[in-house]
Parts: structure tokens; sequence; C-alpha cells
């Protein structure tokens, strides 16, 4: 059976240690997924956006002869429990092992729903200097539920927190440090004899923020098996004549949900979509209009991630040339860093179909399940699942309801039509699921 190990950190920031817990768990399973997240015990001082980048880099720079350590920010919760059940659903079949330092034992058996979370993984336990692991900290975990071990490592006596705080140049590796310096992270506070002083240097380093609103719109054109992006023309600068996503700054009085709404509507048409907020992108200079060296006005990104059907939509041109369906594998360079945010919209569909019922948002309400099976082999790629096997984890989930009706297409023999049930559907939809 293959063995993969799940290792989660605030990464605020990640440090030395954290790379030879990855390069050890490395040479001890199969794969080895890791991720930035928030931890509800604790205040975190930067952005996710900017911890999962820093551990990014941190994985890029352990040079492990198995090349076998992954970032998965898709995995990223709050919830422990939620994170576990997303590995279950990506990787089935699989023994997974959560790898927590000691520090969090004590913590433990506050999280949510821990002994749900126990019974769905095994429990490595990594020694971290000033934590010791007791006994009775051991009994408490196993009544809980949890098979547990102890590695036989001890990682440097480094921690964020010690960065933080003191700013020790060991504790993280070069890249981070340089990530950290230019995007001017974990920067002391100013003193100053004068509390007036020390309220002018504040306000002066606050950034003036415009937030803005960009759409992932992405459809599949089933007839072709094309996995399709919305993209639009920029008509003024910056980036004048490039294609971007559609986007807008957001209005007065305008939440952010209304204004990806109103985005949406002023590109195209459409009966049936799915919209949910992707990510938040705002690194310095990610916007030609900031000055990267000054504390100006800064421009925040809110990407939403939306899932239209391809014959139902219309595009809206109003008279203005420039807004077209362009294939995924064929993206010409976006404005602004429009390409990272499609590539986080694409992982994010990849594992909104590995574990929701999103395929039904762009089906037509009657389908075959060849049809089904075209879908998920454009969006996730040939070979991903044999028909037989895809079929039957389906049909045995049973909210696919069979119409009685067949279709004939071609020479072959008719093939049956069925229908998404979201009622028989409505049980499951808090359970863990493996749709392919």
């Amino acid at each position: 059976m293959v063995k993969i190990a799940l290792f989660g950190t605030s990464a605020d920031p990640p440090t030395a240690g954290h790379q030879v817990i990855l390069n050890w768990l490395s040479h001890r399973f199969d794969y080895v997924a890791t991720w930035a997240a928030d931890n509800p015990f604790k205040s975190h001082q930067t952005p996710l956006e900017h911890r999962g980048a820093m551990l990014q880099l941190l994985v890029e720079g352990i040079e492990s002869p198995r090349h076998n350590i992954g970032l998965h920010p898709d995995l990223s919760s709050s919830k422990t429990l939620e994170t576990v059940e997303r590995a279950h659903q990506r990787w089935p079949g699989t023994e997974l092992t959560l790898a927590i330092g000691s520090d969090l034992v004590a913590q433990l058996p506050k999280w949510y729903h821990v002994e749900d979370l126990l019974s769905q993984v095994r429990l490595l336990v990594i020694p971290r200097s000033g934590y010791s692991i007791t006994e009775a900290d051991l009994g408490e975990l196993r009544g809980m539920g949890a098979q547990v071990t102890i590695a036989d490592l001890m990682g440097p006596a480094v921690s964020s927190t010690a960065f933080r705080e003191a700013g020790e140049p060991e504790a993280v590796p070069p890249t981070v440090k340089a990530y950290i310096h230019r995007e001017r992270l974990y920067e002391p506070a100013k003193t100053s004899g004068r509390s007036t002083r020390k309220a002018t240097v504040a306000a002066q380093n606050l950034a003036d923020f415009k937030v803005g609103v960009d759409n992932a719109i992405f459809s599949v054109d089933t007839e072709q098996n094309r996995l399709l992006v919305l993209l639009v023309m920029r008509h003024q600068e910056p980036f004048l004549g490039q294609w971007s996503l559609p986007g807008t700054l957001v209005r007065k009085g305008e939440s952010l949900e209304d204004a990806a709404y109103r985005i949406l509507a002023e590109k195209i048409r459409v009966e049936n979509l799915y919209l949910e907020q992707l990510y938040t992108f705002g690194n310095v200079g990610r916007d030609p209009r900031e000055s990267p060296d000054s504390f100006g006005v800064r421009y925040l990104s809110v990407s939403y991630f939306a899932l239209v059907r391809y014959a139902e939509a219309e595009l809206i041109a109003d008279g203005v040339s420039g807004i077209a369906w362009y294939p995924l594998n064929q993206l010409p360079a976006l404005a602004f860093d429009h390409n990272q945010i499609l590539e986080y919209g694409y992982r994010r569909l990849r594992n909104k179909l590995e574990y929701s019922p999103i395929a039904f948002e762009v089906l037509p309400e009657l389908f075959t399940l060849n049809d089904l099976y075209q879908l998920y082999t454009t969006v996730l790629g040939e070979g991903f699942s044999d028909y037989s096997n895809f079929r039957s984890r389906l049909l045995k989930l049973g909210f696919l309801k069979d119409t009685g009706v067949k279709t004939s297409r071609g020479a072959g023999r008719p093939a049956s039509l069925y229908r998404f049930d979201a009622d028989a559907f409505a049980p499951l939809k808090d359970k863990p699921l493996v749709f392919i």
C-alpha cells in the first residue's frame, strides 16, 4: 500500500527545522504532502498567501533524491479533519500519516472532531526541543483511538517564533530570507520617545489599498472535449491590448461577491453557474500602478472561481471587441498576475471534481455516463481512471438516476440517460467521497 505523510504548518515563516522534517519524511514515505494553514489556536503575523509562497521556496530548496515532496495548498484548512478528508479523496486507497510536532500534542484533544480525525489517519509525533512527550499524553491520544508513533528525529533548535521575535539569521533558508526581505515581512516596530511620533510613523507605514475582483470563469466544451477559460482584452493602461481575466475594482458600498457577480453579468449571460471565492493576491508590485518602493496605493485582487455551462453561455460584446473563450492549454501571456490566478483556479477545479458534484453544473440535465467520463477526462487528463471503475464508483454512490430513456449515437449500442438527483446526494454532502 502506498504510504503518504501529511505535514501542515503555519509557516510563519517556514524554518530550517521544517526543511529537516520534510527531508526526513521523504526518506520514509512514498510521498510527502505539505501546505501552509491557519492554526485557530495561534495568531499569525503574515497573510496565508505569503506563508504559502515561502513554504514553496523552502520545498524547492530540499535536495531530496526521491523528489517526492509536494506543496498542496488545496489541503489547507483551519480544521485538520477537513484536510484529511480532502487527502483521502485525492489519494484513495492509501495509508495516510499525519505528522505533527510535539508542541501540538497537548493541544490536539481540543481539535475539531478529533476522534473522527484520528480514526482516519496514523499519527506521527516529531519531538521538538522544549516540548516533552509524556506517557500520560500518549495514553490520552491512544484513548481517543490514535495509532501513534514517535519519530526518531530531533530537528534543529530553531522556531518561527524565535525568528519573528529575535530575527535569528540561521533560522530560515536563504531563499525564504530573501523573500522576507523583498516583501518587507516581520520588520521590527520602530521605537520613539514620543507617542505622537510612533503614531505618525505607523500611519506612514500603512498601505492604501484599492481592492479589485478578478474572475477565473471556466467552462467545458463537451462536444470538442476542451477546457475553456473566458478572457477579455484590456482597452486601457496598464497592459493596453493584452488579454486578462474579467475584473473590476470594488465600488463604494459593494460587497466582494456583488462585484464578482457584476463583472459576470457584464461579460456573459448564463442561467446556471457555480461561483466561489478562490484566493487573495496581493504581492507588492503585482500592479504597475503601484510603486514597489513606496507605501502608497496597493492593488489587491480577490479572485473568484466560476464554472458555467458552455452551451448556454452567451458572451456580451456591447460593441467592444476582445472577449473570447480560450482553451486552457493555449493561453496567451496574461496581464498582471492573471496566469498565476488561473493556475490556482485550475487546481481548485480539479480538486472540486474529486470530491463534489460540481461536474453536474456544466452538463445538460440529461447525460450519459460517457458524457460525464469525457468531462472528467477533459479536465483531469487522459488516464485519470478507466471507464469501468469510474462508472462503478459513481453508480454505487446512488445519486445518479437512470431515466429509463436511451439515446443512440453512432453505430454503438444505445446508452442510458441519467439525471443528477440532488435529494439523493444531500445525505452525502458532508461526507468524504471519492468521485474518481
